[in-house]
């Protein structure tokens, strides 16, 4: 069934209500990723008397957001009507993580002094801002109760349900996606030490092979590619992670802008405290990520640079065979010519033994032969034998 991309425009609504009211917002995500947890938009509501109750399946993270009107001014903190048992059932997953508990009280315009009652409900040392032009007033201590939820006040001073409902939409995606992005935060934590470790065989690594003999390059290379394969690793196990810590805090600063806030006097500002507690931690994620990036680089160059001195001692061995080769080839043709001149001889040599036993067989046989005729025939013989020799070297010379 073909994706209908304009139902995605419509896919989250904003809650619309006014008047004082509680709202739960819970994000969770599966141990494990179930079968039937489907990636995508997802909408669901259910209405039960004085409760509105909202489930969103995100990419890979659930909310429930559960609206409940109040008949008057909350003189202390509402009580939670949703339960782990409640999420479990509404969201599907049987046994949920929660990222996230974030209770917000739309209470009435804010007050004069909003110590006395930050006090009241409990609040430490808070921020607090004007947001929407001057619409509303919200104020947070960030702190996780015992119950796992932090708690934010927000005052109305003239929002319509339409603008109430979208800032209480835009705290709620602040505080989840500050949550998501955090997720990284335990896994650059993790790598802390190995990469410390990472960079110190490196550099170990990196001396070894200014100083290794040609016989050890062998293991020098296997060291540096377990190292590279350990550094890869630990990359693709985290890359998913960093790349969506990048992508939440981006998307944190994108709904942080979109409240404009303005300050209150006596308050550090709910953005400001949100950015100056979360962006380290974000930077400390894509350090990490950046940190892993460079160290494969940097092993990479130093798998071509053993690689390339490997080639250059190669060539050189060639080098050095080659011309031991070609010593042993003019070797070779020096004693090559030396036993062609002994072969000269020799063959003269057997040639001319042949014609005195001729010229002595001749001789008994009764016909005298001058010895002059022996003396002539030396240097003809060695003549002819030397034009033969000189003859065949020409014919293979030629063949070749």
């Amino acid at each position: 069934m073909p994706l209908d991309f304009n139902a995605e425009l419509h896919a989250r609504p904003s809650i619309y209500f006014d008047g004082p009211a509680f709202v739960e917002h819970i994000a969770v995500m599966p141990e494990k990723a179930a079968a039937n947890f489907h990636h995508g938009f997802h909408d669901s509501r259910s209405n039960d008397g004085d409760l509105s109750i909202r489930v969103e399946r995100h990419t890979e993270f659930l909310t429930v957001t559960c609206l409940r009107k109040l008949d008057g001014e909350a003189g202390a903190w509402p009580t939670s009507r949703l339960s782990e048992d409640d999420v479990a059932a509404l969201t599907g997953i049987a046994a949920p993580s929660f990222v996230c508990r974030v209770g917000i009280l739309v209470m009435g315009d804010a007050p004069t002094r909003l110590g006395p009652v930050l006090a009241s409900f409990d609040f430490g040392d808070s921020a607090a801002s004007t947001i929407g032009g001057g619409s509303a007033v919200v104020c947070s201590d960030f702190r996780v109760r015992s119950d796992r939820s932090s708690r934010i006040l927000l005052f109305n001073r003239d929002l319509n349900a339409h603008r109430l409902g979208r800032m209480v939409r835009r705290i709620f995606e602040i505080e989840t996606y500050r949550s998501m992005a955090l997720l990284g935060l335990p896994e650059a934590h993790r790598l802390a030490p190995l990469i410390r470790t990472y960079d110190e065989t490196l550099v170990e690594l990196t001396n070894r092979n200014l100083v290794i003999p040609p016989d050890g390059h062998k293991q020098l290379l296997a060291d540096i590619t377990l190292l590279a394969s350990q550094i890869i690793s630990a990359a693709a196990e985290t890359r998913n992670r960093f790349g969506a810590t990048a992508a939440y805090a981006k998307i944190v600063d994108e709904r942080i802008a979109l409240l404009r806030e303005t300050h209150v006097p006596g308050f550090q500002r709910f953005g400001t405290f949100v950015d100056r507690r979360f962006k380290p931690a974000v930077r400390t994620c894509e350090a990490t990520a950046l940190r892993l990036d460079q160290l494969s680089q940097a092993t990479s160059h130093l798998i071509n640079l053993l690689q390339t001195r490997i080639q250059v001692e190669i060539e050189h061995q060639n080098a050095i065979q080659i011309q031991a080769m070609a010593e042993r080839a003019a070797t070779q043709v020096k004693i090559q010519r030396a036993v062609e001149g002994f072969s000269i001889i020799a063959i003269s040599y057997y040639l001319l033994n042949l014609l005195k036993v001729v010229f002595e067989t001749a001789d008994h046989a009764g016909y005298h032969i001058s010895p002059l005729v022996m003396l002539v025939s030396i240097p003809i013989v060695i003549g002819a034998v030397c034009m033969a020799i000189l003859r065949v070297k020409h014919a293979l010379k030629a063949e070749a």
